[in-house]
């Protein structure tokens, strides 16, 4: 479709461009009858930013007469027809009218109205370079003209610098322009500005300032009378709020910025608002809200490649919507979000792509997406970025140490933008990942997600939902207590039908995955049994320990329980045991305190959560359990020691101290220790009454208790 006839010139002569598209193609004349200065100042009203471009353009100064020549082949003619098109049928038809217009041999004023006004329509159809030679060709010509062409020329560069983040320059041809040309534009001038500096500041992640533009922007258009701008700066203001982790106020700023009106001169901005909606929806996890805004979001016509962005983070957020409940649909809106990126869209395209992939088992594409987010955000210095990527990097790692590196980056990251729930998610995760689940850090990182109004159940493709698909099917708890979890619910007693069933996993766990040969477990279950007797009673205990495990066989790869002729084993692969969760990160904690990590008081508390009890308390006095008990024991203590150690606060050493204690009442170092924090705290009657317990139970045993010394005063108790 186009304004132009087949043949001929640009607009036939004998007619003007409004008489021509009012006689000839009435259909597409839209709003512009009137003066054009009049039509765009009721489009600015109604949020019409290019509208506000054009008359910080000089439109609304040198537009209203008709005394310019109309011969159909030069500029006056060609920007009424432009304007036109734009009023009725949008920035295509502008651009294509604008790029068969003859401006050689033209007066300088002409050639500068239309020189401004087409790089207005080329900044908002996406094509920077275009407009930028037109606005610089426009300045060149206006030096000889008067002071009000030039203040336009400097308006419109304001407006480039804007765009482009170069606040100096913008600055700079802003006082330019109000010093040519005092009170002309000015306010209308600093709203654009302020918006397009907002906009800039959230796309590099310079989260504070975008809030702050766009809350100013909020206020001078309410207080100048421009409340059509606002659903855009609240849509700024909410994608910032929600990478701050303020989802409270990011939803109440999206749905402003969604109320743009579906029809009229802002039209354009409403798919930006519903995807800054759809966004937030899919932070809170709510991905039925989620879903309606964004699929409404790419409803709305996006009719210039300057909005090929919002299209891109709409797919890509539609994607990770649509991830938990229909991948095939995720897939595809994945690849065309990245198929269409450019420029800011490129990093969501590919996190949206790398989401999606992880959770449908594609690690190769999950890493390597997440890999080029991270090295773009990195040489951009976008932080949030690139602790998502490190997030998903975490996710991707096979070992734990380089898992915990990346999720502590990732937390840093997130720290340094200031998203209080990225680094509760981070900790979560890592925490999952470790088995530690229901310690109070966690429980804590839950109730800061969930203030915010972050549903935990897994609804979309983010890191709550990996892991929590990772959760094994089969969970034993040896710690405290002998509990099996099919699902996270318990085993009923009833279903284990036998004793020996169960005795044989008790077995089989305090093994630590090592085969068991068949003869060693006949002799613990059937002691004195002849093989062939205790044989086949085994391999009926096998079956049913299996059943009971897996009773509708969900498990497709694999089997809980190894087995062959000679020996059987469980497979910790399948079956998530409490007590190897506790060693390794026992293990890991320790190490960490040794070489003085920064992570150590972390790994260190997380340790001492997951001890809850001593192995099997209630196989106290079988051999095959003491080994396990006291290795679980021997962890326990050292992690309290190193806590002892590194803490700064008086009553959580004590703690640590008294814990070891009860696990061994004649550990003398945890005594003495104890009995010397206690006096360094000036706490002299308890140290006196902790050194008497330490005395007597060295006495219990035939040792002369020390003297312990106070460290400062080198004074004997």
């Amino acid at each position: 479709m186009t304004l132009l006839p087949s043949s001929g010139s640009v607009i036939p002569p004998a007619l003007s461009a409004f008489a021509y598209v009012r006689d000839e193609h009435p259909e597409k004349s839209g709003e512009p009858r009137a003066d054009p200065a009049t039509v765009l100042r009721d489009r600015v009203k109604a949020g019409d930013r290019v509208a506000a471009e054009l008359l910080l353009a000089g439109l609304g100064e040198q537009a209203s007469g008709t005394g310019f020549p109309d011969n159909g082949k030069q500029p006056p003619v060609a920007w009424r027809a432009a304007l036109v098109a734009y009023c009725g049928t949008g920035l295509a038809e502008v651009v294509e009218l604008l790029g068969e217009t003859q401006t050689a041999g033209q007066p300088a004023r002409e050639d500068v109205q239309f020189s401004l006004l087409a790089a207005v329509w080329y900044l908002a159809w996406g094509d920077l370079a275009g407009s930028r030679e037109l606005a610089r060709h426009a300045g060149e010509v206006a030096r000889d003209l008067d002071a009000a062409a030039r203040a336009a020329c400097h308006r419109v560069l304001a407006v480039q610098a804007s765009h482009d983040g170069d606040d100096a320059l913008a600055d700079e041809h802003s006082r330019t322009a109000l010093e040519l040309a005092p009170g002309a534009h000015g306010t209308l001038l600093a709203l654009t500005m302020s918006l397009y500096r907002a906009r800039h500041a959230l796309e590099r992640e310079r989260l504070a300032e975008a809030v702050a533009e766009s809350e100013a922007a909020v206020r001078v258009g309410r207080v100048a009378g421009y409340p059509g701008f606002e659903p855009f700066a609240l849509g700024i203001a909410a994608a910032a709020k929600a990478q701050l982790g303020r989802l409270g106020e990011a939803l109440a700023d999206a749905l402003g910025a969604a109320r743009t009106p579906a029809t009229g001169a802002a039209r354009r901005d409403r798919a930006f608002g519903l995807t800054v909606l759809g966004g937030v929806h899919r932070r809170r996890r709510e991905a039925l809200q989620a879903r309606e805004a964004l699929e409404a979001a790419l409803g709305e016509p996006m009719d210039c490649p300057a909005a090929g962005v919002v299209r891109t983070v709409a797919l890509a957020e539609l994607a990770r919507v649509r991830a938990t409940d229909d991948l095939r649909s995720a897939r595809e809106y994945a690849r065309q979000a990245v198929e269409s990126a450019t420029g800011p869209g490129r990093t969501a395209a590919l996190l949206g792509r790398s989401w999606v992939a992880l959770l449908s088992g594609d690690t190769a594409t999950a890493a390597a997406d997440a890999e080029e987010v991270k090295a773009i955000a990195s040489l951009d210095e976008r932080p949030a970025a690139t602790a998502e990527a490190l997030e998903l990097l975490g996710l991707l790692a096979a070992a734990p140490k380089a898992a915990a590196d990346r999720f502590h980056e990732a937390g840093l990251r997130y720290r340094q933008v200031g998203d209080r729930l990225g680094e509760a998610r981070v900790r979560m995760a890592a925490a999952a990942l470790r088995g530690i689940t229901g310690s109070r850090s966690v429980r804590w990182e839950q109730e800061t997600l969930r203030h915010q109004g972050v549903r935990l159940d897994p609804g979309v493709a983010d890191a709550l939902t990996v892991v929590a698909r990772r959760a094994p099917v089969i969970a034993v708890h040896a710690l405290g207590g002998f509990r099996v979890l099919r699902g996270g619910v318990g085993v009923e007693p009833g279903e284990w039908q036998s004793k020996k069933a169960r005795d044989l996993l008790k077995i089989l766990v305090s093994y630590r995955g090592r085969p068991v040969p068949r003869a060693r477990l006949m002799d613990l279950l059937w002691p004195g049994q002849s093989p062939s007797t205790g044989g086949n009673r085994l391999s009926v205990q096998l079956s049913t320990l299996r059943r009971v495990l897996d009773p509708d066989r969900r498990i497709q790869h694999g089997s809980p329980i190894i087995a062959d002729r000679a020996a059987i084993a469980v497979n910790l692969d399948l079956v998530d045991v409490d007590v190897e969760r506790f060693l390794i990160t026992a293990s890991d904690a320790c190490t960490a305190h040794r070489h003085g990590h920064d992570d150590t008081a972390e790994l260190l508390s997380a340790a001492e959560s997951l001890y809850v009890g001593e192995f099997m308390p209630d196989e106290v006095y079988a051999d095959w359990s003491q080994e396990l008990r006291d290795e679980a024991e021997a962890a326990y203590i050292s992690v309290l020691r190193a806590k002892a150690a590194r803490s700064g606060d008086v009553d959580q050493r004590v703690s640590s101290l008294l814990r070891i204690l009860r696990c061994d009442s004649y550990d003398e170092e945890a005594h003495i220790k104890l009995v010397q924090v206690l006096h360094e705290a000036g706490r002299h009657g308890e140290a006196q009454r902790r050194y008497r317990a330490y005395a007597l139970c060295m006495q219990e045993i035939g040792v002369v208790p020390a003297m312990p010394q106070h460290p400062k005063k080198n004074r004997a108790l």
